[in-house]
């Protein structure tokens, strides 16, 4: 009896191995989802003649060659071409492209590319962004600058000067209506960022000050802000008034992406340890209203775009990752293409990716 049941014992032995290298190899499939179901996307090819600015729109890009700008679809066609000159820079969004050299600016229409402005300001141009309704021009010098809002035929509706600050962010926000203004005080001992509120034509409609951190990014919520910072997540109405049960802790985490041509967006959130490391990041928090979700991607992003209600992680290994509210699986995907840019993804969710003078538009539907 005893010799029998020495024979067979290798046997079972043998068969928990095989099991538990069964169920090893399923959940390593699970973890890199979509790496083996799909290994190639389709993907068409555009030659730029010099690549000295690319950014994102909703439905392709927008990029300046050192003379013209123009703007591409998601189907690698020429929407439109404008002759700019040198030395320019721009800003593009769904709305338009404002475009500036020195004192001088021209705002382009983004269906037709033609001209609503051109002219010159009174100061320098730092920056400037179209909204739906009004566009904003970032006048010089950068310290005690000058904020002039202007409609989108050229007609000046107010000015704002920023006394002691520096401004490092502005937007427009419910419906383009309104606007706000992220700016630095460092006049004091311990430098401190203020968000306030306008609306155009009138005077200002309410300030944030935020004494216990330093904060570094705005998201419109419906008729809230959420301010992030080095410890909290705060959500402010347009007066400044804060509504502290929404208060969220987020020390130790950064907001490396959102998708801030939406309202109420996924912000990404990573460790502080991992944002531009050499890894990558792996760790993401998303974060909107009542959802406070932890993923992990397979392998480690160099960046991180939000589209909608999922977060895409590109990797130098050659993979896209994919998060989606509410999952806890990550997708992995091998690419078909070598790129050394992540410009971002556009609304139907294809990834404006960069190879120098070449850029990729994958459709990642």
């Amino acid at each position: 009896m005893d010799r029998k049941r020495n024979t067979r014992l290798p046997w079972a032995i043998a068969l928990l191995i095989v099991v538990f290298v069964c169920i090893v190899a399923y959940l390593g499939a699970r973890l890199i989802s979509g790496a083996s179901r799909k290994s190639a996307y389709e993907y068409k090819t555009i030659e730029i003649a010099s690549n000295l600015g690319l950014e994102v729109v909703e439905d392709g890009f927008v990029y300046y060659d050192g003379s013209s700008i123009g703007s591409v679809t998601t189907d690698a066609k020429v929407k439109w071409s404008y002759l700019i000159g040198k030395n320019a820079d721009f800003d593009a969004t769904d709305y338009g492209v404002a475009a500036w050299s020195e004192d001088s600016l021209t705002l382009i229409d983004s269906d037709t590319g033609t001209t609503t402005f051109s002219g010159n300001m009174d100061a320098s141009v730092l920056s400037a962004r179209m909204g739906e309704r009004y566009t904003a021009v970032l006048l010089g010098p950068e310290h005690d600058s000058t904020i002039v809002l202007m409609e989108k035929g050229g007609r000046k509706v107010n000015s704002i000067t920023l006394t002691h600050q520096t401004v490092i962010d502005y937007g427009f926000f419910s419906k383009g209506s309104l606007m706000w203004v992220m700016s630095l005080d460092s006049s004091g001992t311990v430098p401190s960022c203020t968000v306030n509120t306008y609306r155009p034509g009138k005077e200002r409609v309410g300030m944030i000050h935020d004494n216990e951190q330093l904060m570094y990014g705005v998201v419109f919520q419906s008729s809230y802000f959420c301010c992030a910072g080095d410890t909290y997540l705060k959500v402010y109405d347009y007066t400044g008034s804060e509504d502290k049960s929404r208060r969220r802790l987020v020390y130790g985490w950064y907001m490396a992406a959102l998708d801030g041509s939406v309202d109420n967006p996924i912000m990404a959130f990573v460790p502080n340890d991992q944002y531009d490391a050499k890894e990558g990041m792996r760790d993401v928090r998303m974060i909107r209203a009542n959802l406070d979700q932890q993923v992990r991607m397979p392998y480690g992003a160099q960046s991180l775009v939000v589209r909608n209600n999922r977060v895409f992680g590109f990797s130098t290994e050659g993979y896209v990752m994919i998060a989606e509210q509410g999952k806890a699986e990550v997708s992995a995907y091998r690419l078909p293409l070598q790129f050394d840019k992540v410009y971002g993804v556009t609304r139907d969710s294809c990834a404006v990716l960069g190879n120098g003078n070449t850029i990729y538009l994958l459709s990642l539907a």
